[in-house]
């Protein structure tokens, strides 16, 4: 239990959860009692599980506390129910539930903590869907693979033209531009030597790769889009863009390589608070 302000009034209120028949919540307010309630018909209410955790605070910077309830259910996912007060009642502002998890973020830096929502993919691989508070409402955008776990070394996959692009942009992320470099084909790599390329990446802090898909296939070559966040300190100031990139990309006795790519910028902003 906790005993805070959740309400705005001045004065603080009982919060609470316990385990009867699935994770359950409450205010107490006084005398008033207020259950939190998931989604009518929710698989997996609050949580399955006794294991929980709970927190008070204005995530969305909107001027209002909300109230985290975090539960689990299977194997290995997280339930997050984000509950604030209306002027009448704790009203549900986003229910989210991650196969591989849920974390909060601020992915753009704007110091503002967006939802995570992770889901399996292949092998070590996760895909997160990056939701953002608009003001009214949880809204996606943008999605990212990234790795389950962050221990390294990591094994890059090159086994469908889909992989080897992901792989490309998380061994740049991981500052292993030499795996990076060994991602492209043999041909890729006669007209672009090591060291003058791996130069272009001396600003890059980070990069995300999301929206990939292989376009078309035809013997042995493929065509895989994606949109690309890369992240470069320029002068002290972490300067984000967006890009979308084509690429072309081959199959040989080791897997799918890169060939050659097109690349277009669609926006560009400072990440003013990035950590």
């Amino acid at each position: 239990m906790r005993w805070e302000d959740v309400d705005g009034d001045g004065g603080a209120e009982w919060v609470g959860l316990y385990f009867r028949e699935g994770l359950q919540a409450f205010v107490l307010d006084g005398d008033v009692w207020y259950d939190l309630l998931p989604l009518a018909g929710s698989k997996y209410g609050l949580g399955q599980y006794p294991t929980c955790d709970l927190q008070m605070r204005d995530v969305n910077a909107d001027g209002r506390v909300e109230i985290l309830v975090w539960g689990h259910a299977g194997t290995s996912i997280d339930v997050l129910h984000i509950f604030v007060w209306d002027g009448a009642a704790y009203a549900l502002v986003a229910p989210f539930e991650g196969e591989a998890g849920v974390r909060l973020e601020n992915t753009d830096g704007d110091l503002i903590e967006e939802v995570v929502v992770r889901y399996d993919s292949a092998r070590d691989l996760v895909w997160e869907a990056v939701y953002t508070w608009d003001g009214k409402h949880y809204g996606w955008t943008w999605e990212r693979y990234t790795w389950r776990y962050l221990d390294r070394p990591h094994t890059y996959l090159v086994d469908t033209p889909e992989h080897v692009v992901i792989s490309f942009y998380l061994a740049i992320d991981d500052r292993d531009i030499s795996a990076a470099y060994a991602l492209f084909s043999t041909g890729a790599q006669a007209v672009q030597p090591y060291e003058g390329w791996a130069a272009g990446f001396a600003t890059t802090v980070a990069v995300e790769v999301g929206a990939v898909y292989e376009q078309s296939r035809d013997s042995g070559t493929a065509i895989v889009t994606a949109q690309v966040r890369a992240y470069d300190n320029v002068d002290g100031r972490i300067v984000a863009s967006l890009w979308d990139v084509v690429w072309t990309v081959v199959q040989t006795s080791g897997g799918w390589r890169l060939e050659s790519v097109i690349s277009a910028e669609l926006d560009q902003w400072e990440a003013s608070y990035y950590p």
